[in-house]
């Protein structure tokens, strides 16, 4: 069960979390097929406001525009990276990132194939945003009862984040 953690070599994570219960991977962005319209009506968008960027001779936001593009071009000819995750006995691994549970303060599962199939993190630290993490097809019943062990599952909580939502129907993600 310890896949994820030996193509994980990083020196910034501990060598052992103790018994693997669960691993999966998610890509890292959903590519997603954007038809003629999108593409006509983005360059026409992105075309009137580099001409005003000229003639209003602004060059950090013609800067910021060609950049953006340069992105958007590069992300379409390149494959989704994939992100694994492992939830252990000391805590979670989520890519590159250790988090251990004492800095963990709840759970909540939103579960509606297949638009939404997410496990949503809390920390401690108020601070922080919840962490949503994509289920994919690993089985939540199992996922949830191994946090169980760990965190509080936080049952008030019954829908996404509203940036998920927002981001799935604006087809981003």
């Amino acid at each position: 069960m310890k896949t994820f953690l030996k193509n994980l070599a990083d020196p910034q994570l501990p060598e052992d979390i103790g018994d693997v219960h669960v691993e999966w991977s998610f890509p890292e962005y959903v590519r997603r097929d954007k038809g003629r319209w999108w593409y006509i009506i983005v360059s026409i968008l992105v075309g009137f406001c580099l001409l005003y960027a000229v003639l209003t001779a602004n060059v950090l936001f013609a800067v910021i525009l060609v950049l953006g593009l340069f992105v958007i071009i590069s992300q379409y000819f390149q494959a989704p990276r994939q992100i694994p995750v492992v939830i252990g006995e000391d805590g979670l691994i989520i890519d590159r990132k250790y988090y251990p549970h004492k800095i963990l303060k709840s759970f909540w599962i939103i579960y509606e194939p297949p638009d939404a199939k997410y496990l949503y993190i809390d920390f401690r630290n108020s601070i922080s945003k919840s962490l949503p993490v994509p289920l994919e097809d690993i089985n939540p019943l199992k996922v949830r009862e191994v946090l169980l062990n760990y965190l509080e599952e936080d049952i008030e909580k019954e829908e996404e984040d509203f940036d998920e939502t927002f981001a799935r129907m604006m087809n981003i993600r």
